[in-house]
């Protein structure tokens, strides 16, 4: 959800806005199978069933089994539904368009959320791109040396923009074991101590996976739901629906990073300067004034996270108030937030959400400092390897701690260095004064008017011209464009745009 468009309550209750759809025949997918595969369904498939286990907006998904006896899941895109969301598209387009010229909307306030809903349904229809995310995201889980996470093996050779098949993820969903936990629901509860599933444990490892997502990957999964978290044995998580991933800039992970340790530290100041990073370019604001209001919502979480955890909500075992403020600051300030953080505070929110509702007391800050030691471990056997390599194994613990303590180093002097010759933290689009646009826009609007008087005067014109056979006199004419109740209705909405788009910029704070 747009929380910078929106207030925090509403973006709240839209999200859990579920997308669901009647499915369409059974014959319209096998006909799309076969013709997007170019083989019958025979040559596929050992078994098909034509009831889907799931349908959305976009897709049907059946179960079925291959020739070579693999059990895996088909996902077949609706029929006619690229052309609905591209007409979908355009009517938001231009609803949006008519409110920010109306001024509404500050102009160019929409534009992002305008470009985020096209891209949020274009990748709503690539199969080909979601495959490929997935299968990377699968390779990178099993290059971190960790077996508790994954995604289910896709088959890129039978992945086409239409259909979708990948290997089939047994366990029990996320969202069973959210309710079983929380209902005391006893079948759910008793089928997961036979799988070997410990929701505590599963809380740890949904964090670690949160905090590597978005350090370590080279994307992160933007919609990890618990409609697309399978557990499976042994308290395994299984991820699937990589339709919405994103990525942050080497900077914004760095900032992310000093923001969770400063919480650590219990530094609200320091945590707002870093979560100050994620809002640039900034347009001209106060910034002093933003940091303070800033640090005041840290206090709330970092008092939050030193309460007994049984003396406060789930919510409240989140960085929910953090993120919540940083967006109502946002709306106050008219800052606009870059799509990617705005994903990234989905992700994570949903991420530290299933995390406490599996664990009544587990700390998402203590546990990124445990992931830290994942990061040290992870430095150290690349410095050993180098070492190994350069010096033949004669390379000592004390040389490695002292390599590994210069990269540390190294990383926050490249973060600032970065920071400081990356783009400026200032819109500069927007520093033009106030008065210098004021008058900008009364000259624009000037001459529109002297336009708007000239078309209407030559109109009345050449219609007296064609009733009376004569022109009139220049008097008459303008007298007749002045009463003219189509010209003064444009002149009045000119009047109006002109004005609210000037009280806009007066509104800003002159940097």
């Amino acid at each position: 959800m747009r929380l910078d468009f929106m207030p925090w309550v509403y973006g709240s209750e839209l999200s859990c806005m579920t997308d669901r759809w009647e499915p369409f025949p059974a014959a319209q997918a096998i006909e799309t199978i076969e013709r997007s595969l170019s083989k019958p369904l025979s040559a596929l498939f050992i078994r098909f069933d034509p009831d889907p286990i799931a349908s959305t907006s976009v897709a049907c998904l059946y179960q079925a089994i291959l020739q070579n006896g693999e059990k895996v899941i088909v996902k077949v895109r609706r029929p006619g539904i690229g052309e609905q969301f591209m007409s979908d598209i355009e009517a938001f387009d231009w609803l949006l368009s008519i409110a920010e010229f109306l001024t509404i909307f500050r102009p160019g306030f929409t534009q992002g959320m305008r470009s985020e809903f096209r891209d949020l349904l274009l990748e709503e229809l690539d199969f080909v791109q979601e495959a490929r995310r997935q299968d990377a995201f699968r390779r990178a889980a099993a290059q971190s040396r960790k077996n508790f996470f994954s995604a289910p093996r896709i088959y890129l050779d039978l992945t086409t923009e239409e259909v979708a098949i990948n290997e089939f993820a047994s366990g029990i969903w996320l969202w069973e074991l959210l309710v079983a936990v929380e209902q005391g629901n006893a079948d759910v509860l008793v089928r997961a101590r036979e799988m070997n599933i410990n929701p505590e444990l599963v809380a740890k490892r949904l964090l670690w996976v949160n905090y590597w997502n978005w350090g370590e990957n080279l994307f992160f999964h933007a919609d990890p739901n618990p409609d697309n978290v399978i557990i499976g044995q042994d308290s395994t998580l299984h991820f699937i629906n990589f339709t919405s991933t994103g990525t942050l800039s080497r900077t914004k992970r760095q900032a992310q990073r000093q923001n969770l340790d400063f919480a650590w530290e219990r530094d609200p100041q320091n945590m707002a300067r870093a979560t100050l990073v994620m809002l640039e370019p900034l347009p001209p604001i106060d910034v002093i004034e933003l940091i303070q209001e800033l640090e005041t919502y840290n206090w709330q979480l970092i008092y939050s996270l030193e309460a007994s955890p049984h003396n406060v909500s789930w919510q409240e075992r989140t960085s929910s108030v953090q993120w919540a403020g940083m967006m109502s600051l946002v709306r106050k300030y008219g800052i606009t937030v870059d799509i990617q953080v705005l994903r990234f505070i989905r992700s994570t929110l949903l991420f530290e959400s299933m995390g406490a509702r599996l664990h009544a007391e587990i700390d998402f800050v203590k546990q990124y400092q445990n992931f830290k030691n994942y990061r040290a471990e992870q430095a150290r056997r690349r410095v050993t390897d180098s070492m190994l390599d350069q010096m033949d194994g004669k390379g000592t613990e004390q040389t490695i701690i002292r390599l590994d303590r210069i990269a540390h180093a190294a990383e926050g002097l490249f973060f600032r260095a970065s920071h400081m010759l990356s783009l400026p933290s200032v819109n500069f689009n927007t520093l033009m004064s106030k008065w210098s646009f004021a008058v900008y826009t009364l000259l624009r609007f000037i001459g529109q008017t002297a336009a708007l008087t000239l078309i209407f005067a030559f109109l009345i014109n050449i219609k007296f011209y064609f009733d009376e056979q004569q022109f009139m006199n220049v008097y008459d004419v303008f007298f007749q464009v002045a009463t003219n109740p189509v010209y003064q209705i444009i002149l009045f909405i000119t009047i109006f745009v002109h004005g609210r788009t000037v009280l806009f910029r007066l509104d800003d704070k002159e940097v």
